[in-house]
């Protein structure tokens, strides 16, 4: 695909506000549309298959998700897309931010060692989270502190998001590390 071919599947719809940049959506395929069609966006995505099943394309990898699945669509510029599975229908919540809301400033150790290389692939993860991931149980909770702290909206409800999103990201973060390197075995201390 040529870059001005490319430029066409640009999204340009604001997603979040500049005082805080993060928004939920909750969507239904196909009660709400039919699917949502190839873009990218410079916001970091979260989808979180709620009911139901389809199928979610990240950078062209189409893969089949169902209910408690968790996608990342990591900015700038991935090309996703998301579409029905033929007569089933799927409820999800897309989470929306821009990377800047992990940010502290220009010299943040956190944005510079781990959120960049996340976003610049040179960190890479797992885009599809499924059950058969070590820490999603961990991540899932994640998701739903948020959930939680967004329908209630108690004063300072933002710092718990930010807060949440940085315990998802460094789980991520942690079970790749774990993937890279496993532990040495340990010395039984036991035999003589």
């Amino acid at each position: 695909m040529n870059i001005n071919e490319y430029q066409n599947y640009h999204e340009t719809k604001a997603h979040t506000s500049a005082e805080f940049p993060y928004n939920t959506y909750l969507c239904s395929i196909p009660l709400d549309f039919p699917g949502v069609p190839l873009h990218w966006h410079d916001e970091l995505e979260l989808v979180v298959i709620k009911r139901g099943q389809g199928f979610v394309s990240v950078d062209f990898d189409k893969r089949l998700v169902h209910s408690g699945d968790i996608i990342i669509i990591p900015p700038p510029r991935c090309l996703h897309a998301i579409e029905q599975d033929d007569t089933f229908k799927m409820e999800y919540e897309n989470i929306i931010f821009k990377p800047d809301l992990l940010s502290s400033g220009a010299n943040d150790l956190c944005m510079i060692q781990y959120i960049v290389p996340l976003l610049d692939g040179s960190l890479p993860i797992e885009y599809f989270l499924t059950p058969a991931l070590g820490s999603f149980e961990a991540l899932s909770n994640c998701i739903r502190q948020i959930d939680l702290v967004c329908a209630d909206q108690t004063p300072g409800w933002q710092l718990a998001v930010k807060s949440s999103l940085f315990n998802f990201f460094f789980l991520l973060i942690s079970e790749r590390q774990k993937k890279q390197s496993p532990l040495p075995p340990i010395p039984n201390l036991w035999r003589k």
